[in-house]
């Protein structure tokens, strides 16, 4: 028994829990069988992805006992049950800094609420297929809705465990084979033979300061399995991306976000599809945390340096509060900042630097405040990325429809109502941030909502709209003059998303680059909105 151990046991004990401080654990599902769906809707991969995870987890440091496995061929079988059984043991014996990898391959299905209460995008949320899935009436049994692990991993968040969710599924609107040697993941409800019926809303979502999430695609995606070459087994892309992504010694999740882009993409490229059809995998979270590290740990954000046949480059520029001359540092190189756009900002290596590769940097100088870069941004002319309306009702006058745009809206008396909404007609998603913020007085984030949510806004999916709605209430002269603010950027399949300024935390989300593919590049394309007023009483 090592002094380790002892000083480790010693403090779970101290602090009342079951498990030992800085633990780390892991819940691995993989669904391939569904005994009564048709079996055209059966999966090979998950079970030799669980299997791939396993060995990894192990590789780097998990102990045996501590990795849980729920899947066809060993372990558990992967029942609804079972799996939430498990989530609920470990919710009563994590605790503060443990660490719980929550992995899952399968099926993953897209039901309708009611539109703009939704926590998913296009009032829809998801079901992922459990062993025991079966449909009945028009009652989908057997799986496990988002809400759910969502209550999972907010249980975990307030025992100050860091959740680390890894979901190769996918939100797919239709599931097929094809003959490109790709089976996709993601059933429709006719694939199963079900039609959803109206539901009400799942509850609001909370804040998961310690959460980390990867996963293989957008909302509107569908994400793939495939033979791999040595063995002929079915495996996850992604999850077999990942994997590679962590056997290269990340020091943070960032990087091991964009290592596992960067492999995901490779094997995408290998099966010449369109880059129309590839999936874009999305990372939220606290990623500049260091790898493993307990949910008190943070770290300053660091800032991906590329290079491509130009130079220098930062896939980062005005929208994320980068100007020319900022300076970044990483070991014995250094950078400034020449020509800062909407999308990306070129370098030039400092003299006397030594850099021959790229990295991660870090900003040398903290920016000016978030209003004063606000107001400096220019003006964006051209057709908006997505459509931005506010409606405004001062009392005892009939509600103004007017476009969010620049403006000021003079004096607004106390108890004026401002609607504000925001649809991506596209079909892409728009990377979006929007906030409040006063002369004086604390700024609130409005979108996202919440600290470590994707700042992503996806284009609709079928018959549904993206949207998203605020409405607010002037309160009086208390913060004098206000602002409304967007801020809104093209999402790039396989560039990283922005890290806008306008949010009280760098980078919220992550897209892993791939530099030698040729469009890994921010667009210089942008959209800001700056609508100001006055309080009175």
């Amino acid at each position: 028994m090592t002094l380790r151990w002892l000083r480790g046991w010693w403090l779970a004990c101290l602090l009342g829990g079951t498990a030992l401080a800085g633990e780390r654990h892991a819940l691995l599902v993989g669904v391939a069988e569904l005994p009564a769906m048709p079996r055209s809707t059966w999966l090979a991969g998950p079970t030799s992805d669980v299997a791939a995870m396993r060995a990894a987890l192990l590789r780097h440091g998990f102990a045996a006992d501590h990795i849980d496995s729920f899947s066809d061929a060993g372990g558990a079988v992967p029942t609804r049950a079972a799996i939430l059984a498990r989530l609920a043991q470990l919710e009563n014996t994590l605790g503060k800094d443990d660490v719980l990898l929550l992995y899952w391959s399968g099926h993953s299905v897209l039901l309708p609420t009611h539109p703009g209460l939704a926590p998913a995008p296009a009032g829809r949320h998801t079901m992922l297929l459990t062993r025991d899935s079966k449909v009945q009436g028009r009652r989908l049994d057997g799986g496990i809705g988002s809400s759910e692990l969502g209550r999972a991993i907010d249980a975990l968040s307030a025992r100050q465990a860091r959740v680390v969710a890894i979901f190769d599924t996918c939100h797919a609107a239709a599931g097929t084979r094809g003959g490109d040697g790709l089976v996709w993941r993601g059933l429709s409800t006719t694939d199963i033979g079900w039609r959803a019926p109206a539901s009400a809303a799942d509850a609001g979502p909370r804040a998961r300061p310690h959460f980390i999430g990867f996963f293989a695609a957008e909302a509107q995606q569908r994400t793939p399995e495939s033979a791999v070459q040595a063995t002929g087994q079915a495996a996850g892309l992604f999850t077999r991306a990942v994997i590679s992504g962590l056997d290269a010694q990340p020091r943070t999740y960032a990087i091991w976000a964009d290592n596992a882009t960067q492999q995901y993409r490779a094997a995408l490229d290998s099966y010449h599809l369109p880059r129309s059809a590839w999936p874009s995998p999305v990372y939220t979270g606290t990623l500049d945390t260091p790898l493993w590290a307990g949910g008190s740990a943070s770290a300053s954000p660091r800032w991906p340096v590329r290079r491509d046949g130009q130079g220098w480059y930062l896939p980062f520029g005005l929208l994320d509060g980068l100007r020319d001359g900022d300076v970044f540092q990483n070991d014995g190189a250094r950078w400034r900042a020449v020509a800062t756009g909407w999308g990306e900002s070129r370098l030039s290596l400092i003299a006397g630097s030594d850099a021959t590769t790229p990295g991660w940097a870090s900003r040398t100088a903290q920016s000016p405040a978030r209003l004063a870069q606000l107001l400096a941004l220019p003006a964006t002319p051209g057709t908006p990325l997505l459509d931005a309306r506010i409606e405004l009702s001062l009392p005892g006058q009939p509600p103004r429809q007017l476009p969010f745009a620049d403006a000021d809206l003079g004096l607004l008396p106390a108890g004026t109502r401002i609607r504000l909404s925001v649809e991506n007609r596209s079909t892409a998603s728009v990377d979006l941030a929007l906030a409040h913020l006063p002369l004086d007085g604390p700024a609130m984030r409005i979108y996202p909502a919440l600290e470590g949510d994707s700042n992503r806004m996806p284009p609709a999916i079928g018959n549904g709209i993206s949207r998203f709605e605020r409405s607010f209430v002037v309160s009086g002269p208390r913060f004098g003059k206000e602002w409304l603010a967007l801020i809104a950027a093209p999402a790039g399949n396989g560039t990283l998303p922005r890290r806008f300024f306008l949010l009280d935390t760098p980078a919220p989300a992550t897209r892993g680059a791939r530099t030698d593919l040729d469009d890994a590049h921010n667009p210089d394309q942008a959209q800001v909105a700056r609508l100001s007023w006055t309080s009175t009483k």
